[in-house]
C-alpha cells in the first residue's frame, strides 16, 4: 500500500516518539501507523494534524528505523 499521506521526515520525530509507539511500529512495519501514534508524531512536529486513516511507512522510512533499533536487554 503506497503512502496515503506522508509523515515529517522521520529524522525529526522518531528519536521523540515514546517507547510503545516505536515498539508497534517495530512490529508492524507493513500496516498503517495508528491514528494516535499518527497524532504524536503531528504533534512533535508541530503541524496540524493528519485525518487520513491509512498512513503507512515508505520502504524509505521503514530503512530508517532498522539502522536505528537499539537491542536492550
Amino acid at each position: 500500500m503506497p503512502n496515503s499521506t506522508v509523515l515529517p521526515p522521520i529524522e525529526q520525530w522518531w528519536p521523540h516518539l515514546d517507547i510503545p509507539a516505536k515498539q508497534w511500529i517495530v512490529a508492524h512495519l507493513d500496516e498503517a501507523v495508528p491514528m494516535h501514534v499518527v497524532n504524536e508524531i503531528c504533534s512533535l512536529c508541530h503541524i496540524e494534524a493528519i485525518t487520513d486513516d491509512a498512513v503507512t511507512l515508505s520502504p524509505a522510512e521503514k530503512h530508517f528505523i532498522s539502522t536505528q533499533i537499539e537491542l536492550v536487554d
